[in-house]
């Protein structure tokens, strides 16, 4: 898994886009360890996974650095022992819009450029 999207899904779940992003991205980081073990591949001790969240058609963009002692606290319903920081990215603009907004939408789609860039650069130290 290389990228994770998160939707609002208020009408039929999580309320919290953010919440709910960063289990994703820790269970992520757990399958692509079990799928580097199944080839025969060591598991790495930490990924940052790309994510982003939509709230309506407004995006967010997200690094989330998960570690291996993140992933076993989570495993063992442990608080975890180092913090995390995630790094998060806002297009600018009015809250209440989105991409539908014609001024937010080159923005928006500038923002989407920058951080397939960005999210590649994570991707190509998964794949190796």
């Amino acid at each position: 898994m290389l990228l994770l999207l998160q939707m609002d899904k208020t009408q039929i779940g999580c309320s919290n886009v953010e919440a709910c992003m960063i289990p994703g991205a820790i269970a992520a980081y757990q399958l692509n360890n079990n799928k580097r073990q199944e080839r025969g591949l060591h598991p790495l001790d930490a990924m940052t996974m790309p994510c982003i969240t939509m709230i309506g058609t407004r995006p967010t963009f997200y690094l989330v650095p998960v570690t291996k002692a993140l992933s076993d606290a989570v495993i063992s319903c442990q608080y975890p022992s180092a913090r995390t920081e995630v790094l998060k990215c806002e297009v600018a603009g009015d809250h209440n819009g989105g991409i539908e907004a014609p001024e937010h939408r080159g923005m928006a789609l500038q923002y989407y450029v920058a951080f397939k860039s960005l999210a590649k650069s994570h991707w190509e130290k998964f794949l190796r």
